[in-house]
């Protein structure tokens, strides 16, 4: 989806942003001795209708409060059809209504990002003539990419005290598109992941392993994920007289599992770690770099 979702600070510890009107439970208090770690979370219990995006990514609209919000990692969630049997997220169509049920910190943007749907269920079929009336929210919401421009992409995660988007640095990418009829490919020749300073590089914010997603402005076909420990490249930076002059050879990378369902990558990152996701899309490959402190 083409959005640029700004850093979302939350008010106070344990705070929980959701949809007016969708949380049927409100929000529960997990059992502690120590009421100063207690962390509120929100169950979400909600009716929508099921939109596609013009790169064929999902939108929900919430039928009781029509507001729109994003599925992120909805391929770990368990999704039934109308007569109960599993499916697949591609197989939900426009104008099907779904009982959508979770848990988690809804992500404050416009449209709303959330991460922690864990049952979809189609209560109505419905018809793609149903989800005619949010065309225009449709329209404006999802703006064609610029062809030329490789995949943009953004990292979203949620702590305790905020649910925070950031923008990867993009590092590399072999681009192809049409131009005045002719097939045009762009090579952008960058630095490894390991010889960039680490003060030049985004950087997540984390206390201990989390799932992230990276959500992509269109969809992918296959995605790799590769992680170097910044100790070892800080390391490598003292003998070397630059960052740009680290032997990368010298420093094998670790591979990361990650989940890929049509614009959405899913993964676990932890402190101390610099990743490298990269991403293959019909017109090519691009490779996104950030840190995690």
């Amino acid at each position: 989806m083409n959005l640029r979702i700004a850093i979302i600070a939350l008010a106070c510890l344990g705070a929980v942003v959701g949809i007016a009107g969708c949380a049927a439970n409100g929000t529960k208090r997990a059992e502690g001795s120590d009421a100063g770690q207690q962390k509120e979370q929100q169950e979400l219990e909600s009716t929508a209708m099921v939109l596609r995006l013009g790169d064929g990514s999902l939108l929900l609209v919430d039928q009781d409060t029509e507001t729109p919000f994003v599925p992120t990692a909805i391929g770990d969630a368990e999704i039934a059809g109308i007569d109960g049997a599993a499916i697949a997220p591609e197989d939900l169509e426009p104008g099907n209504v779904v009982r959508i049920t979770g848990n988690g910190i809804m992500l404050e943007s416009y449209p709303g990002q959330y991460p922690g749907i864990t049952r979809v269920e189609v209560i109505d079929e419905g018809a793609p003539e149903d989800a005619a009336v949010y065309d225009g929210l449709v329209a404006q919401l999802w703006s064609e990419p610029d062809p030329s421009q490789p995949a943009s992409a953004s990292l979203d995660y949620t702590t305790d005290l905020a649910a925070v988007s950031l923008m990867p640095l993009t590092n590399g990418f072999t681009w192809s598109f049409k131009e005045d009829g002719q097939m045009r490919t762009v090579v952008a020749d960058v630095p490894h992941p390991t010889q960039i300073s680490r003060d030049d590089i985004p950087d997540a914010r984390i206390d201990s392993e989390i799932e992230a997603t990276l959500a992509l402005d269109r969809s992918a076909r296959s995605v790799s994920v590769t992680r170097w420990s910044e100790d070892d490249i800080a390391a490598a930076t003292e003998k070397a007289a630059s960052p740009s002059d680290i032997d990368a050879d010298a420093l094998p990378g670790q591979q990361v599992e990650a989940a890929l369902v049509d614009s959405t990558v899913t993964l676990a990152i932890e402190p101390g770690w610099r990743y490298c996701v990269k991403v293959t899309f019909g017109e090519g490959t691009v490779s996104y770099v950030f840190t995690v402190r």
